[in-house]
């Protein structure tokens, strides 16, 4: 007889197949063998945690290595395993397509279903009843193998068994319960302790080699733990991952209802342990998250079903219809949550880091953990603020720390025919001023290189590959002249695949140039075209890249500006359309004063997505007036700089400069071209004198001259 208040505590340090296949088999063995749980000829949910598409790195889902592994053990035991769960966002088919769980499915012959087909059922928690609406899918089987992952919990401080069977509910019945809740704690327990009641796994087994903490059940940090859990009793086993993870039981929310209505078996002197002990089990550095409230306000529920409805790719129209129909009536009577700030912090000061999930401040050291999960980290920019690039300097040397040469820089700035000149730049085989000349930096980007500088100058020491991102600017002329359906059949064939279709893009995109409009629809239509024509060709490239010999498997950083990353719908979700490679974004925001603004467009609530995942805040741009000689100048084919034109009142004319002089040398540098000259002059200030070397007829005149700022008429 198996004893029902036994818990398996098995090591393995990884998801390596042979280890994790022998841990599932002393697992099973433990109590008796899987002949003891399951019958040979019957059929048998696994149900694991599938909560949403996410890369197995994350630790957000359950590994694809310990589903296999149980499959395998159902099959080889006679039994047609099922692999069933209800996402909280997005559809179980493209959840397991992302964990790769579906080939090996494939391959044996095991369904993956949804666990749909909701079915009411009268249930309790101790003696208070409850009548639940569960998936008769997962009434109708012989028995259910229930194999959560242990996570950090913000509502409940952490999960495992007895939550992971809330997967049972079907469809967006989950986020309705949490409503329904009204931050009543100890009710929204008891539900989740009579669903439990109602849908009871034969057997439990929690994935916890990796692990995740301090935020959860997404977003949070992925924690080594190396500990496979086993048995029949979810609150035993929920009990003692407690006190695996230092955790009181007090803390616990379920565990506070469960022994209030003596449910399961808490009492560790009536726990037999089998395998690992308690004390070499535990991990005492797990971090346990701060507990949120439990209740969903109506602008949550529905945000979620929106999301929920995208990731399941319905119909954007119908989507958009049902947006409009939901969240727009909200705004007439719903007081509890006016705007998106509700979930983010009240106060902000300079470099706050807030994982936007959560709304918790980390450090960068915290950050960090998410770089492995990431094959794409996009980090946002307000281009002409220096506080955005000394976080994207932050995170690539951070990056090269961590990844040494296996990573790769993208780069909007650079256009797809100037990749030639930016290799030769990392392999030093060009100066600066050829590099600035060669890629026309001042004329097709325009921002002011010191800007970019210290990135492109590491980039360069590390030998780190720099990817050229955007379309070649012929190609943006001819999309802006005749937008996409006015092209040609030959003209279309320099494009990607483009999609104009996103309605949130798109009403992003309206907001962004709405006062600039003359002709509302075609200025929309021209620019909502070429805004995907860069984004698609960025994220062709990013793509293409990662999948090449060069750049498969390494880490890629994209810098592009916010609004090429916000909300997702830009690069991210283009290259993630082509790759469903995992990533994470960084927005650097810029708040002016220490509360994060309400019309900012992080919040909007007419977007009911994620504007990133991390928000850094950053100083507001302060308007820097540029330092000139006021002299124009041409380059002659011999690399003469000569003046061809001087400003009245500046400070070249007052210096005595002529028409003709040709200029060699700036405070002992020599300038070479036109970009040496003008980004030397921004490392100055007004007032400051610099000496400025002329050849006048083949004499050399060194002349004094102050820098001020010439008056505009």
């Amino acid at each position: 007889m198996t004893n029902k208040t036994s818990v398996s505590i098995s090591r393995c340090d990884s998801y390596d197949r042979d280890k994790v296949i022998t841990a599932i088999g002393q697992t099973f063995d433990f109590f008796g063998g899987i002949q003891n749980i399951i019958k040979k000829g019957t059929q048998v949910l696994l149900k694991p945690n599938f909560i949403k598409e996410s890369a197995p790195e994350d630790c957000t889902i359950t590994h694809p290595m310990v589903i296999e592994a149980v499959a395998k053990k159902v099959l080889e035991m006679g039994a047609t395993p099922i692999i069933g769960d209800s996402p909280a966002f997005g559809a179980i088919s493209k959840i397991a397509r992302r964990a790769g769980i579906d080939r090996f499915a494939e391959e044996h012959g095991i369904k993956i279903i949804e666990l749909d087909s909701p079915r009411r059922v009268n249930t309790q928690c101790g003696t208070k009843p409850f009548t639940l609406t569960v998936s008769g899918r997962a009434l109708d089987v012989d028995a259910i193998i229930n194999i959560p992952k242990l996570k950090a919990h913000g509502q409940l401080l952490y999960t495992a068994g007895v939550k992971n069977m809330y997967g049972c509910v079907s469809g967006k019945r989950k986020a309705w319960r949490h409503f329904q809740s009204s931050d009543d704690i100890e009710w929204y327990t008891e539900m989740l302790l009579a669903n439990y009641q109602a849908v009871k796994p034969t057997f439990t087994i929690v994935d916890a080699i990796m692990a995740m903490e301090k935020h959860g059940p997404s977003g949070g940090i992925p924690k080594q733990v190396s500990l496979i859990f086993g048995g029949i009793d979810c609150i035993a086993i929920d009990r003692v991952i407690a006190e695996v993870i230092n955790a009181q039981p007090s803390q616990s929310p379920l565990l506070k209802t469960a022994k209030a209505h003596n449910i399961g078996e808490q009492n560790l002197n009536n726990i037999t342990i089998f395998g690992e002990s308690l004390s070499s089990a535990k991990i005492p550095d797990f971090i346990l998250p701060k507990l949120v409230p439990i209740g969903f306000t109506t602008f949550r529920v529905m945000k979620s079903l929106a999301k929920h409805l995208w990731l399941k790719n319905f119909g954007k129209a119908v989507l958009f219809l049902l947006t409009l129909s939901l969240l727009l009536p909200m705004n007439a009577f719903s007081d509890s949550e006016p705007n998106r700030l509700t979930n983010f912090p009240s106060q902000v000061a300079i470099d706050d880091i807030i994982h936007v999930p959560t709304g918790q401040k980390v450090q960068f050291a915290d950050l960090t953990y998410f770089f492995n999960c990431a094959s794409v980290l996009y980090v946002g920019e307000t281009h002409a603020n220096k506080a955005a690039h000394q976080v994207q300097l932050k995170i690539v040397k951070a990056y090269y720390e961590k990844f040494g040469n296996n990573i790769a820089i993208g780069m909007e700035m650079f256009t797809r025919p100037y990749q030639p000149f930016l290799d030769q730049w990392v392999a030093g085989e060009i100066d600066e001023n050829k590099f600035l000349e060669e890629t026309h930096w001042d004329s097709e980007w325009g921002y002011d290189y010191y800007l970019y500088k210290d990135i492109l100058d590491f980039a360069r020491e590390k030998k780190i590959p720099v990817i050229a991102l955007n379309a070649p600017k012929a190609v943006v002329k001819m999309v802006s002249k005749n937008g996409l359906k006015g092209l040609s059949e030959e003209e279309k064939k320099q494009l990607p695949e483009i999609d104009t279709t996103d309605i949130f893009h798109r009403f992003y995109l309206e907001r962004a140039i709405r006062e600039h409009m003359v002709d509302r629809t075609a200025d929309l239509e021209k620019y909502n075209d070429v805004q995907n024509l860069w984004e698609e060709y960025m994220a062709q490239t990013i793509a293409d890249y990662l999948s090449s010999w060069e750049g498969k498997d390494k880490k890629f950083l994209a810098f592009a500006g916010n609004g090429h990353i916000i909300y997702d719908f830009g690069i991210p979700e283009k290259v993630f359309r082509r790759s469903h490679l995992p990533y994470y974004t960084i927005y650097p925001a810029e708040f002016h004063g220490d509360k994060p603004p309400p019309e900012h467009d992080l919040f909007l609530p007419e977007i009911p997505l994620e504007p990133a995942d991390f928000v850094w805040v950053i100083p507001p741009l302060v308007e820097q007036k540029r330092i000139y000689l006021g002299v124009q100048l041409k380059k002659t084919t011999d690399n003469k700089l000569v003046i061809q034109e001087i400003t009245p009142k500046s400070p070249a004319e007052k210096a005595g400069f002529l028409v003709g002089d040709v200029i060699s040398s700036i405070d002992g540098t020599a300038v070479k071209g036109v970009p040496d000259l003008v980004h030397y002059l921004q490392t100055k200030k007004f007032g400051d004198t610099c000496t400025v070397d002329i050849q006048r007829n083949g004499t050399k005149i060194s002349y004094s001259v102050t820098l001020f700022e010439m008056e505009t008429e």
